[in-house]
């Protein structure tokens, strides 16, 4: 069993997800850090392997972290991802069952001083709900806490090369292709330190914006219906009402600070979705009429 780590300018919060796999109950057989900067910087002491990408993006340069290890089982974390000591153990534990593909347990994200951090903490957007008991189509698993059978990986051929989404993508195809199941650990294994710049935040919700309309509109042809956005001057309003409803807490405490921001982060998702609609190229698949971006 190995992990596979895909690292780019967050070199500073590497220890911390290397500390913590160290202190599992069950070491990891290989791991690999890849490095995706565009000139090899990353110097890592034994045990890790450092594979040196050249700036392929996320998901490619997980490919690349695959095709270096030779493990029946992946487990993929991110630098920001801080598993708890009995995380891998347990997730070992699922693929006892040769009719499991997909293994991945509950996150939890931190929170912090920042307005950023806090407003993260409220949304949980790595929650397993957020993924299982309420998907807008198959389900889940977010890649700073996914695991997957090796065979199963290459026989969809691995990631999809994209920016965003390509966690769901993979785990669809696994699912369709494979008929091996999901299975959800129903409890917190990982915790995930959230970005501490709120413009970051903000960048990160319209790039998943961006990414569900680019999954919708890929697996259109296979049941996912493509939904319409809002109009841009309802978007406009909303918007509006988020950021004065945020401007009228800036008088309050953080924590009312960071439950305003939120509206604002998910504005910034509907307008990535937006973004992402008006720039498909012609011939694409026709929205639904009667539906709404989330």
């Amino acid at each position: 069993m190995a992990a596979v780590i895909p690292v780019r300018g967050h070199a500073a919060l590497l220890d911390g997800v290397l500390q913590a796999l160290a202190a599992q109950t069950r070491p990891v057989d290989r791991l690999a850090v890849v490095d995706d900067s565009p000139e090899p910087a990353l110097r890592l002491a034994p045990p890790a392997e450092v594979v040196h990408s050249g700036g392929v993006g996320p998901y490619a340069a997980r490919n690349l972290g695959v095709a270096s290890v030779d493990s029946d089982v992946v487990l993929f974390l991110d630098a920001r991802s801080r598993p708890r000591p009995g995380w891998v153990e347990r997730t070992l534990e699922r693929f006892a069952d040769p009719g499991v593909g997909i293994v991945g347990s509950d996150t939890l994200v931190r929170g912090g001083r920042s307005l950023a951090e806090r407003a993260s903490e409220v949304q949980q957007f790595s929650r397993l709900d957020k993924y299982l008991s309420a998907p807008f189509f198959l389900p889940y698993l977010p890649t700073c806490n996914l695991a997957v059978r090796r065979a199963d990986f290459t026989a969809v051929e691995g990631f999809s090369t994209v920016r965003s989404g390509g966690d769901a993508d993979l785990c669809w195809r696994v699912q369709r292709a494979t008929g091996h199941r999901l299975e959800a650990i129903d409890e917190v294994l990982m915790e995930w330190i959230p970005r501490d710049r709120a413009r970051e935040l903000l960048e990160q919700n319209f790039r998943y914006g961006k990414s569900h309309h680019g999954l919708r509109r890929e697996w259109s042809s296979r049941g996912l219906t493509v939904v319409e956005p809002l109009p841009a001057w309802r978007l406009a309003v909303r918007s509006g009402r988020a950021a004065l409803r945020f401007a009228r807490s800036l008088t309050a405490g953080p924590d009312a600070r960071a439950r305003d921001f939120v509206p604002l982060a998910g504005a910034c998702f509907d307008w990535g979705y937006w973004v992402a609609h008006h720039r498909e190229p012609a011939g694409a698949v026709a929205p639904q009429q009667d539906a709404q971006a989330s």
